[in-house]
């Protein structure tokens, strides 16, 4: 009854758009979304392109074909590019920093004389590249609403100077080729990067990104806080895909931990999963907080019908932010797979927020029953921490360590900020052998 790899690789393709194209780069990313294709015959519309396989050109050459409903990915490089190993890297040597369209730059770096002369070396001579957006062409291929046209940035920044192996892979040049090619064709076909691919992957797009659900789609408009590491999300997008559309592997339908096992790989993707949809119920309850301080602010100045409209909106943000923390809960329950560090904390404030907000009491004791719950647990890992002798303390491992110093004081930090009692919180954890001296010093010391 454990359906999670097919169900969690439909996930990554129930997040995309029709005719869409997705970089993915490890096994669990990848291989059960080419088995939903290949076997279930689910979206064969999109085209799913490996990194780690993008850097032969073998696998190049593949993506220039048709595959099932996907058409050929339009690029400018040509098999005389990267044939026989050709460009598995090009470095920057001495480059030119001057900022140039991100094509004009490719053209020069596939020329058949770009090497360096004093090393013999592929060179790529403009790292510092852009793309420009034509509001046109993403309006008309469904890439952004009319209404959101006044957000888009001129141009998608690509700025490979700083990059930290000072040149290219191959994967990362045609991965750039395909995006430009396709922003020159009018953005007939949306880009993604699945959720799981690392950082290093993202070729600097991370303020240009926004989260669809499992993927997050590159467009044009930029957003300031992805400096925070944060991808922004796309809520009325992301929502959708994951209320009506997402699989759940079949924890949805157990009782008990015993019902289902579910291993290491699985339960990383169920944290994965969860984590997005904290993102979405996150980004969903900060509209409705926007809003709510706009409507606070402006409210008088407001026609009727604006009010009704913003109050509306407010509500929808909220109860929408709640349906998805509590299909979370209720598909994918804590008993089936423990929530992961942070992830905890993460819900039961998240509860507890949406509790606040609306006067729902029926939230606020959920969140309170949470945090309570991962307190519980987490004592656990205090208890036997404390009982190691100092050389085996010292062969703690971070997260262990991060648990023992700071995690545990954040959990029962937000218990008591959800209500509980501050006094009887610490000395029943005190009973059960919490040593809170450490903190009392620490702090002191501080």
């Amino acid at each position: 009854g454990r359906y999670a790899a097919r169900d969690f690789g439909m996930n990554y393709l129930s997040s995309l758009e029709p005719g869409a194209v997705i970089f993915t780069n490890g096994d669990n990313d990848t291989f059960p979304l080419w088995y939903a294709q290949e076997v279930e015959g689910y979206r064969t519309d999109v085209r799913v392109v490996n990194l780690s396989y993008l850097t032969t050109d073998w696998y190049v050459d593949q993506l220039r074909h048709p595959s099932y409903d996907a058409p050929a990915i339009p690029m400018m490089a040509t098999p005389d590019v990267y044939a026989h190993d050709k460009r598995q890297f090009t470095y920057f040597i001495d480059p030119d920093t001057t900022r140039i369209n991100a094509l004009a730059a490719l053209k020069e770096a596939y020329r058949e004389d770009a090497r360096n002369h004093t090393y013999g070396l592929y060179e790529f001579r403009h790292p510092n590249m852009y793309i420009p957006v034509n509001g046109d062409d993403m309006v008309a291929s469904g890439r952004i609403k009319e209404t959101e046209r006044e957000a888009l940035s001129p141009a998608i920044d690509l700025n490979q100077t700083g990059n930290s192996e000072s040149g290219l892979r191959l994967s990362s040049m045609i991965a750039i080729d395909m995006l430009a090619t396709n922003a020159k064709d009018g953005w007939k076909r949306p880009f993604y990067f699945a959720m799981t691919v690392p950082d290093d992957y993202y070729l600097g797009l991370n303020p240009f990104m926004r989260s669809t659900g499992m993927a997050y789609e590159v467009g044009g408009i930029k957003d300031t806080e992805s400096s925070h590491g944060q991808i922004a999300v796309n809520t009325d997008k992301a929502y959708d895909n994951i209320v009506n559309k997402f699989r759940w592997g079949g924890l949805d339908n157990v009782k008990s931990a015993d019902d289902i096992y579910l291993d290491e790989t699985v339960r990383r993707m169920v944290t994965t999963t969860r984590s997005a949809m904290i993102d979405l119920a996150q980004a969903l309850y900060n509209d409705g907080i926007t809003a709510e301080a706009y409507y606070l602010e402006d409210s008088v100045k407001m026609t009727p019908e604006k009010r009704k409209e913003t109050e509306e909106y407010i509500a929808q943000r909220y109860a929408r932010a709640t349906e998805v923390m509590n299909l979370m809960v209720e598909k994918m329950p804590e008993y089936t797979s423990p929530y992961g560090i942070q992830i905890g904390y993460q819900i039961a404030d998240l509860f507890g927020r949406l509790g606040a907000v609306t006067g729902d009491k029926q939230l606020s004791d959920q969140a309170l029953a949470i945090a309570k719950h991962e307190i519980d647990l987490y004592k656990q890992y205090m208890l036997y921490i404390q009982s190691l002798s100092p050389a085996k303390f010292q062969s703690l491992t971070r997260i262990d360590r991060y648990i023992f110093d700071t995690y545990f004081m954040q959990l029962v930090q937000l218990y008591v900020s959800l209500g509980a009692d501050p006094e009887e919180t610490i000395k029943e954890l005190a009973a059960q052998g919490v040593d809170f001296n450490r903190y009392y010093r620490n702090h002191n010391e501080g």
